[in-house]
């Protein structure tokens, strides 16, 4: 397997991790990929990750139909091989290119340097839980109660996904989510709201929470980045392995007369 779909198979079990808690998710998984529907209204709770592989097709058919069926919106995100082999039947099922994201990973031979000192807080327990979800929600413009099913949920101590908390004083600005897997880590959901962003709350926070993970093991990470995020995830040593192209069911596409999403 070569690297690309190492990660894109990491991401997948990222995604478990993160959704396996959520209130009614609907999960499906093969050896290549994995299929999250929250019933959640917004597109970005309810995805597909996507890699290369003989059950490639039939899970892309199937994983649709699904989505389909309940109404739901749905992102599709896929290896490079994958888009290679797939793209034709994706736009037959109705779906249609919404971008492309940079698969990035950072090698265990490029060092990790602090960028400056910064109290984090690792997100355990209804308080700080609560906090790191409200800066998500500030951070993507997304309602509180969403990112409650979704990401409030799977912060407990024996998830597989950790949440951690960039304090200035007392004051919380930023929060990043690792999923580790063995000596590879997944960074997601890197949120500094608005109105703290481009101060170096979020290069702080990263790079401290990454050298505290290089210190216990961790070799190395991967993310998908947002064009956004790009130059901050350069900067501290990132480098793009692939560009994972993105496609979009929308809503609309369900059979009418269908419930439109379940509970939410």
């Amino acid at each position: 397997m070569d690297e690309t779909e190492e990660l894109i198979a990491l991401c997948a079990r990222a995604l478990v991790a993160q959704m396996g808690d959520v209130p009614g998710v609907e999960m499906a998984l093969t050896r290549n990929g994995v299929l999250g529907l929250t019933g959640a209204p917004s597109p970005d709770f309810n995805r597909l990750t996507l890699g290369a592989g003989p059950q490639a097709e039939d899970f892309l058919i199937s994983s649709v139909g699904r989505a389909r069926a309940r109404g739901l919106p749905l992102v599709v995100v896929m290896s490079p091989q994958a888009q290679a082999a797939l793209a034709p039947v994706a736009a037959g099922l109705g779906l249609t290119v919404a971008g492309t994201s940079p698969l990035m990973v950072l090698r265990p031979e490029t060092p990790v340097t602090p960028s400056r000192p910064v109290k984090i807080t690792r997100a355990l327990g209804v308080e700080l839980v609560a906090i790191a979800g409200d800066l998500e929600a500030a951070a993507f413009d997304e309602p509180r109660d969403a990112i409650a099913r979704y990401f409030d949920v799977c912060l407990t101590e024996t998830a597989g996904v950790e949440a951690w908390i960039a304090w200035d004083g007392d004051l919380p600005i930023s929060a990043v989510t690792v999923t580790p897997t063995g000596d590879t880590a997944g960074i997601s959901l890197m949120a500094t709201p608005p109105e703290h962003q481009r101060k170096g709350w979020g290069r702080a926070l990263l790079t401290q929470v990454m050298a505290d993970y290089r210190s216990r093991g961790v070799a190395r990470f991967h993310l998908g980045s947002t064009e956004a995020g790009l130059r901050l995830y350069e900067s501290v040593g990132f480098v793009t392995v692939a560009n994972l192209s993105a496609w979009l069911l929308p809503a609309e596409g369900a059979l009418p007369g269908r419930d439109r999403g379940g509970p939410s």
